[in-house]
């Protein structure tokens, strides 16, 4: 039976929302393209016939989509405590699936090289330009630096909070970047 280009739509749909999740909670390695397929109703066929590049198009295009939201919600944010309080909450903490691909996926996306990380590039500096217009500098550089420095300190805090399994240290990384910030404080003019 052929299928039409509407179904064919939603099956690409189907696949890529179902990797960005399970990619996020299992690995990029950690699913196969058969327990994938299943997971949305498809044949080993019907994947090749939407993700012809196979398992490396698919993480590429499925890393691609794991940034979508998070660079909406960043967007939203008025401010940058604003942002970081968003960002390093025990919900994103313990939601590996619908949260950050940064801490998620970077090294499986290290591993992976390639297209992968060409998407995955592609979304960081996605993140760091939305961070631009909120975070302080009279200069591009002095803003890109500051920028630079909130993604690594909010990441690395989710990354490494992730891994532990002392829960109150893990809060304790979160607190530190969300009472530490700005990291040097801003002297009044006499």
């Amino acid at each position: 039976m052929k299928v039409t280009k509407d179904q064919a739509a939603a099956n690409k749909e189907a696949i890529l929302s179902a990797a960005s999740r399970l990619y996020r909670e299992k690995g990029i390695d950690g699913i196969g393209i058969g327990e994938l397929s299943r997971s949305v109703g498809l044949t080993h066929g019907g994947f090749y016939g939407q993700f012809p590049g196979g398992k490396e198009q698919l993480a590429a295009e499925a890393v691609s989509r794991t940034f979508e939201t998070n660079i909406q919600d960043w967007r939203d944010a008025r401010s940058i405590p604003e942002l970081i309080k968003g960002y390093l909450t025990q919900a994103h903490l313990d939601n590996w699936t619908q949260g950050c691909p940064i801490p998620a996926l970077g090294a499986d996306v290290a591993r992976a090289g390639g297209t992968v990380s060409g998407s995955f590039t592609r979304g960081v500096e996605e993140l760091i330009d939305t961070l631009m217009p909120l975070v302080e500098g009279e200069t591009h550089d002095e803003k890109l630096q500051e920028a630079l420095r909130i993604l690594s300190a909010i990441t690395g805090a989710i990354l490494i909070a992730r891994a532990l399994n002392n829960r109150t240290l893990a809060g304790q990384f979160l607190d530190s970047v969300i009472n530490g910030w700005p990291v040097v404080a801003h002297e009044e003019p006499a």
